[in-house]
């Protein structure tokens, strides 16, 4: 399995599976207070179709295109990155403001997927 696939569908799975657990608001993720992961119903529907998104990139795009699609991937958390950073209940979207580990793990998840879309990228490239 390669790269792009392996890390997409990880992605996916992990946000899906945040998405579910804040609507049961553990002690992890969801509205509890002093949870981990603060969210509210909105932020744990981004999770949902961002993770949805992501596993569609893994299982249903091939080649170049899911390739493409990771590089959006990336930008799109970029973008959302960079939103909740300037204003962590996304211009009051959200009632419950992002905290230092959903900025990290934005970040995080930015920053691989455009590293593995931008090598994988590289290696078609090189391999043509």
């Amino acid at each position: 399995m390669d790269t792009v696939k392996s890390w997409s569908a990880l992605a996916g799975i992990v946000l899906v599976a945040v998405g579910v657990l804040g609507f049961l608001g553990t002690p992890l993720v969801g509205s509890a207070s002093g949870a981990l992961v603060p969210t509210d119903s909105l932020h744990n529907v981004v999770h949902l179709a961002t993770g949805a998104l992501a596993l569609w990139i893994a299982f249903g795009l091939r080649g170049k295109t899911q390739i493409d699609a990771l590089l959006g991937f990336g930008i799109l958390y970029v973008v959302i990155f960079v939103a909740v950073l300037v204003s962590p209940t996304l211009f009051g979207l959200f009632s419950v403001p992002a905290n230092a580990v959903i900025h990290v793990i934005h970040a995080a998840v930015a920053v691989v997927s455009l590293g593995i879309a931008l090598m994988a990228r590289n290696r078609q490239a090189v391999s043509i």
